[in-house]
């Protein structure tokens, strides 16, 4: 059903009920008080109904009163008058509700009102001669009939008074206002044909001179008496005026029993037309209702004849077809009731009427001798309405079968309304429910859920377009599913199915009426009948119809509701996103499958001052442009923060979300995700970190710390790793990162273009390039190690990540630098340039994905290009002297890219001076000096490690004498020149002979040893760098584990401090001062009252008494006396003159 195809008309009734539902069905008590409680919902449907049923009625007619008015009725007030079809669709209602509260009544017999109902007929019935009482008891069966009989003649109650029906047939009587005294018009022509024969006595009809002269109006022969079966016995007719009113008597009949009526308002009707005979006639045989004289077990032969002659009355004597209709009701025939019967009410009525006088019948006959009811089978024929239907347990069933192929009835059969009363009667509404919930799934697109026991024919049924039929149907499935859960004993099939696809067809219903509330923009009342859903349906309906849903407040508000109607708010948000996923399929397969690579920057070799470019807008041109799907994923992990208890699950699904996105190339997505929800955000609002307005993206706690048991232990969770959230929490900040460095980078590509079209850009803009650059910055740092390297099961895919897109980012980060280093600071080619040395450590992990990704060239390239750009900005613009705070702390140095002073020239070759044959001190290269002299300035640490003494060795001169170019080993100056040529060709033992410890050079070893010793203590300065390394680290966790304590201490001190405040507010001097001006101002009015009320005196005009008179100046001194206190103390306040304040 698509959503905008219609527009939704729902009126007040959509809350009213709503509440009722919440009122009547929630809170605590027992199953006894809870039934109770359900038939009280059913009755107050009812009532508003009824309520409704009657305003309509009055605005069709123009009787409507200001206090029939409400207020809630705003969709009417533009309606000139009530529509007849509005009128039908509430009779309708009021039915269906009728017969619910009447069925429920009698199939859940533990409730309280059941108990009272049985207790009246009880009361009614108590004899044990009564037959009808006793033939009502017998069986359930018989008991369900009558009440449906009795449901239906209330129904027809609803309909026309019977004035009203017979208006026609009275003005046709031309009888004026008379509704009595009989034919009036055949008992003046009979006087008038009388007075000229001049006879007394009663005519013949069988004389010459009457037969012939005896005649009506219309030249047919007339009756020549007026008894009720004259004209049957003369075959003669009365008049045309008394055959209408003669037609009329009997239609106010056949309404009078259609309806139910008692036996006192059928002698009332009768008696005022003068009609008692017909009273007496009608009264033999008992109605469904209750009110009746009791028939006793003695006149049960009576009542068996006195039915059949209603049946001969119905079928051979009746001489209209309305007349033979009462008697076919008396008598309970089919034949001569159907031909009067024109809705699907009335011919139920007629064949429910049928079956019981047919069961009473049979009932009877029992109670009287063998002889007697043989004899009375045998001489008087009788119609068996129960023969006639055939098989007793599926009788209803074929009825209601047959209504629906029937002609006069078939088109009525087949209303929803109709449909729903007809499984109500035949007991099988959970077939109902569930042929509904298949036209609902049709209609929704869900033709995967269809059961394949459903009946093929689903005419009939409630579409999704029609809110109020569809609002009763919905509160029928809930009256009945919960007596279902509420009274266990009953025999009855429960209307929801155990079984689990069954059960999710039916609850299409209640879905299906979620999502017009969600239409009609009722979320409010969307919670309460989610809760009357099955698990995990209910929380499944629930996300589909809030998701939708942006302000927080309303959120919030939302999650309150969730909560009041019994419902875990916490699997709700879980529910959200896992629902979204699950449609979308294996979302890692997916993103695993994308084989475009990530490319952001510009082909071909960069420029001198912008280096390679970064693409401009590579996210998209819209930066709002994202699907639904991926926007109800953000609005998900939303909802998830909204919720104390799942903040571990916005890393756990933020996790999978973000691999969706990446993988995927959903960057818009992606940097909606990173921009909505931030780890900021959860390490803020749900881990207590207080005031602290943003919280440091880089650091994650550690995963071998506390701290995350700590947080999982501070909300109950016992069942999720601590480990494992850490691992999660590292990997939503390294995503988070990624997304945030990327959506910077292409900030700075667009202002890269703006500087490079207007390079005269003033000092604001340049600051803004200075300040996303320091955000790359912040942003790229987590990847420069351990990025994305984590145990996990689906390390695969964060692998894939890291291929994908670590690469391009560190390569576009590096075009970042290089264009920072050239047009704002030289500082961050430096910068890049310690990115080179860090990338250039064994233990770096960003090379191997280069290598990886055959892009080693464009690294290199990259650092070449930005070593050129900073050797040239240092020969243009001369470095200053001083270096910064940073430059000292990274050991950086301008001077280092400075043209440096010509090396020392080497010493000429053969020059045989012993001062040059030592071993040459070389010269420290430039690119070691600025760390050696950044040591040597630092001074020494805690453990009295000293670099100037490694400086100072290299510096030694070594204090062996050189022997000379000619000296040879002692192992070879005994060997011949053939021998020495040989040695001098092999490589390997020149080698050997050179580092031999009995061959090796005295200067050589000196110099072998001196470096030996250095090496070593370099060993010993790393080993001391590393603990001082892991001890560091373990302060900082410490600390920053202090710090969060310390801030969640300050929150609940604000919020203490907060709560004090504002309880000892109406103590505060301000509200004591107000209080005390409050306390003046009713006392004089006081004053004045007694005043106004002295002077006025006595409405009478009569003096008051001298008793009085002291009484009232009594008062008066006293409310006076209180009132200059009250001033008093009012002034000493305003002169400053209480203590304690001031």
């Amino acid at each position: 059903m698509a959503e905008g195809d219609f527009t939704l008309e729902v009126g007040f009734e959509a809350e009213h009920f709503a509440n009722a539902v919440d009122d009547c069905l929630g809170g605590p008590g027992s199953n006894q008080q809870k039934q109770e409680r359900v038939l009280e919902l059913v009755q107050r449907f009812y009532n508003h109904a009824s309520e409704r049923l009657d305003q309509l009625r009055h605005r069709g007619s123009g009787n409507l009163t200001d206090n029939e008015m409400d207020v809630d009725d705003a969709e009417d007030e533009t309606d000139p008058a009530a529509t007849i079809s509005q009128i039908r669709k509430w009779e309708s209602e009021l039915q269906t509700w009728d017969l619910l509260q009447r069925l429920v009544t009698l199939r859940y017999p533990q409730t309280k009102s059941a108990a009272v109902t049985g207790g009246l007929d009880a009361e009614i019935h108590s004899r044990k001669d009564d037959l009808w009482g006793s033939f009502v008891a017998q069986t359930d069966r018989t008991a369900e009939r009558k009440t449906v009989l009795e449901w239906l003649q209330h129904t027809a109650t609803t309909g026309p008074a019977i004035d009203e029906l017979i208006r026609d047939l009275q003005q046709n009587a031309e009888r004026g206002q008379i509704i009595a005294h009989g034919c009036i018009h055949s008992r003046t022509a009979l006087k008038l044909h009388k007075d000229l024969l001049g006879a007394s006595r009663p005519l013949d009809p069988l004389a010459a001179n009457v037969a012939q002269s005896l005649m009506t109006s219309d030249k047919a022969p007339l009756v020549s008496q007026l008894d009720p079966d004259a004209v049957t016995r003369q075959s003669r007719k009365l008049e045309p005026q008394d055959e209408f009113f003669e037609r009329a008597i009997w239609v106010g009949c056949y309404q009078l029993l259609r309806r139910g009526c008692t036996l006192a308002k059928i002698q009332e009707w009768c008696a005022e037309r003068t009609e008692t005979w017909r009273a007496v006639s009608l009264s033999a045989l008992p109605s469904a209702g209750i009110g009746d004289a009791v028939i006793h077990k003695e006149d049960a032969h009576s009542i068996a004849l006195w039915r059949r002659m209603c049946f001969a009355s119905a079928r051979h004597a009746g001489t209209d077809e309305i007349e033979s209709a009462v008697y076919g009701v008396l008598a309970g025939d089919i034949q001569s009731v159907e031909k009067v019967c024109k809705s699907w009410d009335d011919f139920m009525f007629m064949h429910y009427n049928a079956l019981l006088r047919s069961q009473f019948d049979s009932y009877v006959l029992e109670q009287c001798q063998p002889e007697m009811s043989a004899n009375i089978d045998q001489q008087f024929a009788v119609f068996d309405a129960v023969q006639y239907h055939g098989e007793e347990s599926t009788t209803e069933k074929r009825l209601i079968k047959s209504l629906k192929v029937h002609k006069l009835t078939r088109d009525e059969a087949l209303m929803p309304l109709k449909v729903l009363q007809a499984a109500l009667i035949t007991k099988e509404t959970s077939q109902h429910f569930l042929q509904q919930g298949v036209v609902l799934a049709r209609e929704r697109g869900e033709v995967d859920t269809e059961p394949t026991n459903t009946e093929a024919d689903t005419h009939g049924f409630v579409n999704g377009r029609d809110y109020d039929t569809l609002r009763v149907a919905v509160h029928v499935l809930i009256v009945l599913s919960t007596l279902d859960d509420l009274d266990v004993s009953t025999s009855l099939s429960p209307t929801l199915e155990r079984e689990p696809q069954a059960r999710a067809i039916q609850e299409t219903v209640i879905s299906s009426y979620v999502t017009l509330l969600r239409l009609a923009q009722y979320e409010e009342l969307i919670p309460l009948y989610c809760s009357k859903l099955s698990m995990p349906r209910a929380f499944e309906v629930l996300s589909i119809n809030l998701r939708h849903l942006t302000d927080r407040d309303t959120r919030l508000n939302q999650l309150e509701l969730i909560q009041k109607s019994g419902l875990d708010v916490l699997r709700f948000v879980k529910m959200q996103p896992r629902l979204i996923l699950s449609q979308l399929g294996n979302v890692e397969q997916e993103a695993g499958s994308r084989t475009e690579p990530f490319q952001i920057i510009e082909a071909g070799p960069g420029s001198l001052k912008y280096g390679r470019l970064i693409k401009i807008d590579f996210f998209g041109e819209d930066p709002d442009a994202i699907s639904e799907e991926e926007e109800l994923l953000i609005r998900s992990l939303e909802w998830l923060l909204l919720v104390d208890e799942a903040w571990p699950d916005v890393f756990f699904v933020g996790v999978k979300v973000y691999k969706y996105f990446l993988g995927t190339m959903r960057l818009n997505a992606a940097r909606q995700l990173a921009n909505r929800v931030t780890m900021s955000q959860v390490l803020q609002q749900r881990i207590s970190l207080g005031g602290q307005e943003e919280a440091d993206i880089a650091h994650v706690p550690e995963i071998d710390d506390a701290f995350w048991a700590d947080q999982l232990e501070a909300i109950g969770d016992r069942q999720t790793s601590s480990r494992l959230l850490a691992t999660q929490a590292r990997i939503f900040r390294d995503l988070e990162c990624l997304v945030k460095a990327l959506d910077t980078m292409e900030t700075i590509a667009s202002l890269t273009e703006l500087s490079r079209e207007d390079p005269s850009a003033k000092r604001d803009f340049w600051n803004q390039v200075g300040n996303e650059v320091k955000n790359a910055k912040e942003y790229v740092e987590p990847m420069f190690k351990g990025w994305l390297l984590v145990d996990e099961d689906d390390a695969q895919c964060l692998q894939a990540l890291r291929d994908t897109y670590l690469p391009e980012t560190i390569l576009a980060y590096i075009s970042t630098l290089h264009f920072a280093g050239t047009c704002v600071s030289r500082d961050n080619l430096l910068e890049c340039m310690d990115l080179a040395a860090v990338m250039a450590q064994k233990d770096s992990d960003i090379t191997a994905c280069f290598v990886k990704g055959n892009r080693m060239k464009e690294l290199v390239e990259a650092f070449a290009a930005c070593s050129k750009a900073l050797a040239i900005v240092s020969g243009e613009k001369k470095a200053a002297a001083s270096s910064s705070k940073k430059m000292r702390e990274m050991g950086w140095s301008r001077d280092l890219w400075s043209d440096p002073p010509p090396p020392v020239p080497p010493p000429k070759p053969g020059s045989h001076d012993p001062s040059r044959l030592n071993t040459p001190v070389t010269p420290l290269s430039p690119s070691t000096t600025p760390s050696l002299g950044a040591i040597s300035v630092e001074g020494h640490d805690s453990s009295g490690w000293q670099p100037a003494t490694r400086h100072d060795s290299m510096r030694t001169t070594s204090s062996t004498i050189d022997p000379g170019d000619q000296w040879l080993p002692g192992i070879l100056q005994d060997k011949s020149k053939q021998e020495l040529a040989e040695i001098l060709a092999s490589p390997k033992l020149l080698e050997a002979l050179t580092h031999s410890v009995d061959t090796v050079q005295p200067s050589l070893a000196e110099s072998h040893q001196a470096l030996h010793a250095m090496l070593g203590e370099n060993l010993q300065l790393a080993a001391q760098l590393a603990d001082l390394e892991a001890r560091l680290t373990h302060q900082r966790s410490t600390t920053q584990a202090q710090l969060l304590s310390t801030h969640a201490l300050e929150r609940q001190w604000r919020q203490k401090q907060t709560d004090m405040d504002h309880a000892l507010s109406p103590f505060a001097p301000a509200a004591l001062y107000q209080r005390l001006g409050q306390g003046v101002h009713e006392q004089a009015t006081v004053c004045h009252a007694m005043e106004e009320s002295f002077l006025e005196g006595q409405a009478d005009g009569a003096f008051a008494s001298e008793r009085e008179a002291l009484d009232w100046v009594r008062r008066y001194r006293e409310a006076k006396a209180l009132y200059y206190l009250r001033q008093e103390r009012k002034n000493r306040w305003d002169e400053g003159r209480v203590g304690g304040w001031r």
